[in-house]
């Protein structure tokens, strides 16, 4: 596995990985198209059409296609997914007219709606017993389409669905401030933090500690699986839960999450690090994983967050390789 943290230091400190990740290509998307135009990206070729009906009255329709689109056939599309949605409850859904669709394309052929029939899957997105809409994941051609296929759209379809729940939260904060997918800040506001802390701390010595925390599969043979998007928010629920409001947490990828723990002196952040660990040991949900922490901090003397966080960075890759009895390990 590649981390960030063993590359070269530039401007920005955590600069994201290169590689194709479904999670963290969903999770930069800023509205709902483009969360589609990102999940036709990531996507096996074959599968090219996506759409999201949204709950609400009126409906809205959200489309990435790669043919055309006319209004016509949006709404013949949308109605057939009201139908799914209608099939998946009890109680009439406040759909109403649907005409606000949001299309990446103008005009659709009517040979490929044709073709859709048989092959797209689709993803019921709910809130709590508040159900918020469907997302669709369709192939404009059945030829080469495979299960394995289908399974890869599907990864794509959970995250999508996650993260139209969370889009259309009207409690949510601002885009760019909170990561849809756990519910943590983001990686960018995190950096920025980060560096504030790091420039306070040259005006007034100050202490900070650095939590890093990663989750993987306990059993080796399921070490490159990714942790669903709900494993992320129950990890991120906990970690708001057992640090302090003060404390800045914040998802990095598809495995790690972050924690910037102000005016704490490393023996602080490692006591921390401790409970916290003790604390996800006992939860259900993570039954399965492994969780690998690592801790660094500043005292009165000052770090380059280089340094900082490659200590840490280190720490959580130590747990990882078993050297310590513990889930974490201070360097």
């Amino acid at each position: 596995m590649n981390y960030p943290l063993e590359q070269p230091w530039g401007d920005d400190m955590l600069s994201p990985q290169q590689a194709e990740d479904v999670v963290e290509q969903l999770a930069a998307a800023t509205d709902v198209l483009d969360l589609l135009r990102r999940a036709d990206h990531v996507s096996p070729p074959e599968i090219d059409l996506w759409s999201i009906l949204v709950v609400g009255d009126p409906g809205e329709l959200y489309v990435h296609s790669p043919a055309p689109i006319t209004p016509t056939l949006a709404l013949a599309l949308a109605h057939s997914m009201a139908d799914e949605l209608a099939g998946c409850v009890r109680t009439p859904l406040p759909l109403g007219r649907i005409e606000h669709a949001r299309l990446s394309c103008v005009s659709l052929e009517m040979e490929v709606l044709g073709h859709l029939c048989d092959s797209f899957h689709d993803h019921l997105t709910q809130r709590g017993s508040e159900v918020i809409g469907v997302t669709r994941a369709a192939a404009s051609a059945a030829d080469g389409l495979t299960l394995g296929r289908w399974r890869e759209a599907d990864e794509v379809l959970e995250v999508a669905a996650w993260m139209l729940g969370a889009l259309t939260d009207p409690k949510r904060s601002a885009t760019g401030l909170m990561d849809p997918i756990s519910g943590l800040y983001t990686r960018g506001f995190f950096e920025q933090t980060l560096r504030n802390e790091l420039a306070r701390h040259q005006r007034i010595a100050t202490e900070m500690s650095v939590v890093l925390l990663q989750l993987r599969r306990s059993a080796s043979l399921l070490a490159d699986e990714r942790p669903a998007p709900s494993l992320l928010a129950v990890a991120g629920g906990l970690m708001r839960r057992e640090l302090r409001e003060a404390d800045v947490i914040a998802r990095l990828d598809s495995r790690r999450l972050a924690a910037l723990l102000p005016f704490t002196s490393p023996r602080n952040g490692l006591i921390a690090a401790t409970r916290l660990g003790e604390a996800m040991q006992d939860v259900a949900e993570l039954e399965g994983w492994s969780i690998d922490i690592g801790v660094s901090g500043i005292g009165m003397e000052t770090l380059a967050a280089s340094e900082l966080l490659d200590q840490a960075g280190e720490a959580m890759r130590s747990a990882q390789r078993g050297s310590s009895r513990h889930p974490f390990v201070y360097l």
